[in-house]
């Protein structure tokens, strides 16, 4: 597999802890879920950092058009501090822009409505750091043997690769093995022929002046588990209208370039009732 011109940034929970590109204040990008600064008639949605790219504060001020409402984001991580707050019933709120698995939870605690949304999805990819002359990552041996001699292996614990990570390491048997070079946050030094594998989704491998992580390419058809994005309404929402425009704006022609751009794939079209 030969090595692409993506350029993955400054390691992956670094990417995901920031709002999204030209993010300003309390509706457009704080960290964890907010909506305090919500005003009655507000469309508010709770949001995984892994669509920043694609919707930033433009592209939003264009739903706010579209659907004739202003929509509060409060922006998190999908399986941590979103999940933890919609299970605690921290807040109503008019949608939820998830993961699956953490819809399923949702659902089974009774907070959201029944049906699901795919607004987008994206593969998941490799990247290395250090010397990539000896990685190989393309078939199931080959990951085995490159991810056992890494000096680091990076994901994030919580983050939309998870799913691919899990079956990576049990399939391949080695979640024990590379146990004490899992990383999240440390920036580990390498030296010489050392080297690091990231595993993140492809929407996250976008130029940075500050990358240090070259992609790879997706991860092999055998561990392949793609991120998908999914909109639930909230099963208390005071506007459910409100939050279907914003799932139809989202499925619509006016986000195909950024989505694309982002590396996302668009989401299946709601059912017309």
């Amino acid at each position: 597999m030969k090595v692409a011109s993506l350029i993955c940034g400054a390691g992956l929970i670094l990417l995901m802890a920031q709002g999204p590109a030209g993010a300003q204040g309390p509706l457009y990008g704080e960290a964890g879920p907010n909506f305090e600064k919500a005003k009655p008639g507000d469309v508010r949605v709770y949001i995984t950092k892994a669509m920043e790219q694609p919707l930033d504060k433009a592209l939003m001020a264009q739903a706010d058009k579209a659907i004739g409402k202003h929509v509060v984001f409060s922006w998190g991580s999908a399986r941590g501090n979103i999940l933890a707050a919609i299970l605690a019933g921290k807040g109503e709120f008019e949608l939820a822009i998830v993961l699956p698995d953490v819809n399923e939870q949702a659902l089974a605690a009774g907070k959201i409505k029944p049906e699901t949304y795919e607004i987008a999805r994206t593969p998941i990819a490799f990247g290395v750091r250090g010397d990539a002359s000896a990685v190989d990552l393309s078939t199931p041996d080959a990951v085995k043997k490159t991810l056992l001699a890494a000096t680091s292996v990076k994901y994030s614990p919580t983050g939309a690769a998870l799913l691919t990570v899990k079956k990576v390491l049990g399939d391949l048997q080695i979640a024990d093995k590379i146990k004490d070079k899992s990383k999240t946050m440390e920036e580990v030094a390498l030296i010489g022929n050392q080297y690091e594998i990231s595993i993140y989704p492809l929407s996250e491998a976008i130029p940075r002046k500050e990358a240090k992580t070259t992609t790879i390419g997706p991860v092999i058809k055998e561990f392949q588990v793609p991120s998908i994005i999914q909109a639930s309404i909230g099963a208390n929402t005071r506007d459910e209208a409100g939050a279907k425009a914003l799932i139809k704006f989202l499925q619509g022609p006016a986000t195909d370039a950024a989505f694309k751009a982002a590396g996302f794939e668009k989401g299946k079209k709601m059912a017309s009732k």
